[in-house]
């Protein structure tokens, strides 16, 4: 359909909405009438100019309609459908697959999402990186090795990590980023210091991996021993990954 096309589909089903309907279109078309402000890092190859701009339309129209913030799922299908449309070879994965969740170009991507209350623009916290299935963990600190060792497998069958964060929720503004986490930083887990938690009353007993550079934390993995039995990537330090892109919009008052 071309431009034109599109144009007159809409002028001839304008009459026909009901009172409430039209404030529905005139709330989606005052989206994209409010000021802005979307940057992107002129290194990515991943978040084009065009991209930019239909990710942080999505975003809004998003905000017009819910405070929530993207969750995991919109994330997911918004990314596929704007890639697509910027002619990117991009694909969700099959619902129920381990490890990646889209399949850009030959890339397997794993996607997350951080929009905490007290989120931390310099470190970020992925509050459920995976689940940790099964395999010996109770309190014995050698359990660990084991626990790892999934983490590292779950690495293996992906290529790269983005991140999307909502670093501001509305009230005045929002602000999201996208942030792709270096895989090689992650794999220096093999490596890191464990530490289970003995004293602590859980069962299984948490742990934690200490990914460190001399006398620096660059992030820890925690092996959180709750009910979900999931990895949390703590603290991961910013500065060590690259930011795609930024989003920044009002808020948007509702119609009269």
């Amino acid at each position: 359909m071309t431009k034109n096309e599109r144009i007159q589909r809409l002028i001839d089903a304008i009459p026909k909405l009901s009172s409430y309907r039209l404030q529905l279109v005139d709330k989606v078309v005052g989206v994209f009438q409010t000021p802005k402000t979307y940057s992107r890092n002129k290194g990515s190859t991943l978040i084009t100019s065009q991209v930019l701009e239909d990710f942080g339309d999505v975003l809004r129209l998003h905000h017009a309609f819910s405070r929530e913030p993207f969750s995991k799922d919109k994330f997911e299908y918004a990314l596929e459908r704007v890639l697509v449309e910027s002619r990117f070879a991009a694909k969700l994965a099959a619902r129920g697959s381990r490890g990646y969740d889209i399949e850009i170009g030959q890339e397997r991507f794993s996607l997350k999402t951080e929009a905490a209350k007290g989120i931390k623009e310099s470190a970020i916290h992925i509050s459920k990186f995976m689940e940790l299935g099964g395999g010996q963990w109770g309190s014995d600190p050698a359990d660990l090795i084991g626990l790892r060792q999934q983490f590292l497998n779950n690495l293996a069958g992906i290529q790269r990590i983005l991140i999307l964060r909502a670093l501001r929720k509305g009230t005045p503004s929002y602000r999201y980023e996208l942030v792709e986490i270096p895989k090689p930083l992650l794999a220096k887990a093999a490596t890191g210091r464990l530490e289970m938690k003995t004293e602590s009353s859980q069962n299984p007993k948490p742990g934690y991996c200490h990914i460190e550079e001399g006398d620096d934390l660059l992030f820890s993995l925690y092996f959180d021993g709750g009910g979900e039995r999931k990895l949390q990537i703590k603290g991961l330090r910013k500065e060590l990954c690259v930011v795609h892109g930024t989003w920044d919009f009002p808020a948007i008052a509702d119609n009269p």
